[in-house]
């Protein structure tokens, strides 16, 4: 990392720690408000900056742009926090068992919970109970984005909302989400634990779309703060159990790294230069979910890759195979019918095929080509994927 974005994590290890920011007269404030925008922690890095004893060297527009975006962070804050409420109260009312999970829970646990942005608001249904919540929303003449299976959105006090039913997981662990939680009336509650399981399968889930930024990482630690006794061992062979162990390790001891999240580090990041700079370099350019850095074309080259790491003609090839012939579970969401009749897959290729000519014709030869202008990048990025284990 250069010293602008070493400062940039500095500010949110800062907050994090719950200490004043030390100051550094050698910063390009406009890449740090770049950086704070990508990565939506821009509320978070104001707070810091504005603790500072001089902000004589920091240009006004920059430090007026900071205020601005925390004081829109907070009203939205308060839009999320009515939008939340709307969901307990409509679902509670209706008898439908619910969870929330990521953000709408994690954001309580930052030092200043306004502070904590998302871009959805995440709960989870049973899936028996997926066309009743269609059903009462539509009543409330809220209007669903509704072309998925498993899922749908809709939007409430301009919050994106994101329902997902039991089916619509990250891992397989958490198939049976409902018999994990606690119960509190209709509302169930994920562990501390478990829901350190579920964000750690979730930045997974992330790495191998598009990438994840520092955010996710955050909430790793601020999830680990809030456990009075976070019991490493007894993670570790939980993730082991999952599969996620050696990424579940490099996060920690990223985490620790940066943050200085008090928790074991099995990486020694000093003698691990290399992997070190790698992982770095691919959250913090990356923005929140990888978008700044990846696009659709990524993701189809980084399955054409596979475990390889050589982007030549053949992961070319087989990156297009993948996009155009999917295996099943990529396609259940889209096509309702293969839940009912798996034995339609070969028709739900044809229908995706028709779909990527005639619907989306211009969204897929802009993909073909941005698959076929991948570059070495795209080795560095499976490099560390390989690396993560994931």
């Amino acid at each position: 990392m250069n010293s602008n974005e070493k400062y940039f994590v500095s500010l949110m290890a800062s907050h994090l720690n719950n200490i004043p920011p030390v100051s550094d007269n050698n910063i390009d404030w406009k890449k740090i408000f770049h950086l704070s925008a990508i990565h939506n922690v821009t509320a978070i890095a104001a707070h810091q900056i504005l603790m500072l004893s001089s902000k004589d060297n920091i240009p006004k527009d920059i430090l007026s742009s900071f205020r601005q975006q925390m004081g829109y962070t907070v009203m939205d804050a308060q839009k999320k926090e009515t939008a939340i409420l709307f969901i307990k109260q409509i679902f509670m009312k209706s008898n439908i068992d619910f969870i929330f999970v990521k953000g709408a829970v994690i954001r309580n646990y930052y030092p200043v919970k306004e502070f904590r942005t998302s871009a959805d608001i995440d709960v989870i249904v049973k899936y028996k109970d997926i066309d009743k919540c269609r059903s009462i929303l539509k009543e409330q003449n809220i209007i669903l984005d509704d072309n998925i299976n498993y899922t749908f959105s809709f939007f409430y006090e301009e919050q994106h909302i994101e329902v997902h039913s039991n089916k619509d997981f990250d891992h397989p662990y958490f198939m049976n989400i409902f018999h994990m939680c606690s119960k509190n009336g209709c509302e169930h509650v994920l562990s501390d634990e478990d829901h350190l399981l579920y964000v750690m399968c979730h930045i997974i889930k992330h790495f191998n779309m598009y990438g994840a930024g520092i955010k996710m990482f955050m909430d790793i630690d601020v999830l680990i703060r809030h456990m009075k006794n976070f019991d490493y061992e007894d993670f570790i062979q939980k993730s082991r159990k999952l599969g996620i162990e050696t990424f579940a390790k490099a996060a920690f001891s990223l985490c620790n790294f940066w943050f200085d999240t008090p928790v074991k580090s099995e990486i020694d990041f000093s003698k691990n230069e290399n992997f070190r700079k790698l992982f770095e370099e691919e959250i913090i350019s990356s923005g929140s979910f990888g978008f700044n850095k990846r696009n659709q074309g990524s993701y189809y080259i980084n399955k054409g890759i596979g475990k390889g790491e050589k982007n030549n003609i053949a992961a070319k090839f087989r990156a297009f195979l993948f996009m155009l012939f999917p295996p099943k579970i990529y396609l259940m969401d889209a096509y309702k019918y293969l839940d009912k009749h798996p034995i339609l897959l070969p028709f739900a290729w044809i229908n995706r095929l028709f779909d990527a000519v005639f619907r989306r014709g211009k969204q897929s030869k802009n993909t073909i080509r941005l698959i076929l202008k991948s570059s070495k990048e795209a080795e560095e990025y499976k490099k560390l994927l390989n690396e993560l284990n994931i």
